[in-house]
């Protein structure tokens, strides 16, 4: 069985799999539905898709740290679908940015927590990253995803982009919440 580094994460890995074109539901819109068993060491998330192992002390360090994918380098999804993700966050978080106002009954916790998981699912693509690499390895890349994306926009795996992406996500959000402060 596969093991994810936290429940996010987890979620995550089942909503790609299911997005994927040989995906048995493909055309189901939405991620697959989950259930979940507690063990020993560790949850068990079921979907009709893949299993996977949840231990209680990897989501309960990234918790503690505010770690939403996890400590270390994700064996699941690889580079270039974290950076995906983090472009399908950005622009949502865009789009609900755009239009928040300020005004009573409005939802600002969207816009916050879009840009939030931008920058983890960016930072996430980061960790594959060799300290001393201008871009990321192409061992980072082993889906068909990534790997198309390593191929066909080879200047979003760079350090320097990654960077930026990363800076530009995080300072919007705290320019975001400077505006209108912080939600509760």
């Amino acid at each position: 069985m596969l093991t994810a580094r936290t429940l996010a994460e987890a979620q995550t890995y089942l909503s790609l799999l299911a997005a994927a074109d040989d995906a048995p539901d493909a055309a189901r819109p939405g991620p697959p539905e989950t259930s979940l068993t507690e063990g020993e060491e560790a949850w068990t998330v079921h979907s009709e898709l893949s299993d996977l192992a949840v231990p209680y002390a990897s989501e309960h360090a990234a918790r503690t740290l505010g770690v939403i994918f996890g400590l270390g380098v994700s064996q699941l999804v690889d580079a270039g679908q974290w950076i995906l993700i983090a472009g399908t966050y950005a622009r949502r978080a865009l789009d609900a940015d755009l239009a928040y106002t300020g005004e009573p009954g409005q939802d600002r916790r969207t816009v916050e927590l879009n840009w939030q998981f931008a920058a983890e699912a960016v930072g996430e693509a980061i960790k594959f990253l060799p300290e001393d690499a201008d871009r990321l390895p192409d061992d980072a890349f082993w889906s068909d995803l990534g790997v198309q994306l390593q191929r066909e926009q080879p200047q979003r795996i760079t350090r320097a982009q990654l960077t930026d992406d990363h800076e530009y996500y995080t300072g919007t959000l705290e320019d975001f919440r400077l505006l209108y402060g912080e939600s509760s």
